[in-house]
């Protein structure tokens, strides 16, 4: 039994010295090959296509926001920002293409909308941002039918202003004449309350309509559309450091199946089955 336990401990012996036999053998393969292959995807990185992100901050509500990706807003920019070119003239494609560019993200503590717009440039990145933004409150105008409702509410009201300042002022002038009765005076100016009640309430809501057809501004930004200063990708020392562990996994990995293979080609058993393997796959010379 210890004899048998000492037999293992050696085998595990050998077996752990082969392996660091193995790494002294191909230390120059594991050490710089990673080392080259980081320099050069480092090298390569400078050259791929650069993209830098604007971010606005507006003061809008999520349905609000969700109009950013609809058609009316997207297809100026697609024409504008040459997306439909890249896509072959295809409208689909290019919408795809400028949502990807193109994301918001909803505050939920604050409720504020992040606008986040991407291009190659700093400055295309920050027209894009702009351009979306100003097509996006362009499309929050009522429009159709409901605006023309809308111009109708204030055409009613109005004239029930003018009406109603007709009224106040012939009530007036019935009141500093002394025409009138105790108790119509008293009716009277019940009636100039109610009258000037009515056209406040008319007034504050044509206000609100002309509000709601007029284009929003300055005052929907937190933060206007930024001129980025940093490149948001590709990142370069990420790529340096993902390239340096894969490439030495992959050594590393290279080196001991050279090595399982020529110690394979060794034995009379594992040659057998080598060749077997070669024939399967139609390696084996004529």
């Amino acid at each position: 039994m210890t004899e048998q336990a000492s037999n293992h401990y050696a085998e595990d012996e050998i077996s752990l010295l082969d392996i660091l036999v193995t790494l002294a053998e191909s230390w120059k393969l594991l050490v710089f090959g990673p080392l080259i292959a980081a320099l050069l995807t480092g090298a390569l990185s400078s050259l791929w296509p650069k993209t830098f992100e604007s971010v606005a901050i507006v003061r809008l509500t999520e349905e609000d926001a969700a109009l950013l990706h609809a058609a009316p807003v997207l297809d100026p920019l697609i024409e504008k920002f040459s997306y439909l070119k890249d896509a072959d003239g295809i409208k689909d494609d290019a919408r795809k293409e400028l949502k990807k560019d193109l994301i918001f993200a909803i505050d939920k503590k604050t409720k504020l909308v992040t606008i986040t717009a991407k291009a190659s440039t700093p400055g295309q990145a920050q027209a894009l941002g702009n351009a979306a933004i100003s097509g996006l409150l362009i499309e929050l105008q009522p429009k159709g039918q409901e605006k023309v409702l809308l111009q109708k509410t204030i055409d009613i009201n109005d004239r029930a202003i003018s009406g109603g300042e007709d009224t106040i002022e012939s009530i007036q002038r019935s009141l500093k004449r002394g025409a009138l009765s105790d108790q119509t005076q008293e009716s009277a100016i019940k009636n100039l309350v109610v009258i000037n009640s009515d056209i406040l309430k008319r007034e504050q809501e044509n206000e609100m309509i002309r509000q709601k057809l007029d284009i929003k501004g300055a005052e929907v930004f937190v933060q206007q559309p930024s001129l980025p200063q940093r490149k948001t990708s590709p990142k370069s020392g990420m790529v340096v450091l993902l390239a340096l562990l894969a490439s030495g996994f992959a050594l590393l990995l290279f080196v001991f199946i050279r090595k399982a293979w020529r110690n394979a080609l060794q034995d009379a058993e594992s040659a057998s089955k080598m060749a077997r393997i070669k024939s399967l796959l139609g390696l084996s010379q004529a």
